[in-house]
């Protein structure tokens, strides 16, 4: 087995449990998944940064999106030293307004970097569609 394909297994196994922890509801899994100078940026926000910001912005999303939020990689790219990794994928999730719902949906960029041998998500972007 490869380091690349290590790595990116590894990677794999991260996003799955973010994705457990986002079907749980559980703000302290999934906030553990980023670094501790981590940051997210979403439009018409300002950057998000650093456990506290990232777990109320996903405390928000979840409420908001009421157990409808979908993500997951279309491709992983490791970069050489297998220490940052670049994620591309796409994210969909319905949100409920004046009795009406609103599908939002896009795409993001994960960059991962490996600290203490576990990887941790050091920027999460978000680009609507």
């Amino acid at each position: 087995m490869t380091a690349t394909h290590t790595e990116d297994t590894a990677i794999r196994a991260v996003i799955d449990d973010w994705v457990s922890a986002v079907a749980a509801n559980d703000i302290a899994a999934i906030t553990r998944v980023y670094a501790e100078d981590g940051s997210i940026l979403a439009a018409g926000t300002p950057p998000m940064q650093g456990h506290a910001a990232i777990a109320a912005f996903w405390d928000g999303l979840l409420k908001a999106s009421a157990g409808t939020l979908t993500f997951g990689p279309t491709s992983i790219r490791i970069a050489d030293g297998t220490a940052m990794a670049c994620e591309l994928g796409t994210y969909s999730f319905t949100t409920t307004a004046n009795g009406s719902q609103i599908r939002n949906a896009g795409n993001y960029v994960v960059v991962w970097i490996k600290q203490n041998n576990v990887w941790k998500v050091l920027v999460d972007s978000l680009a609507s569609e």
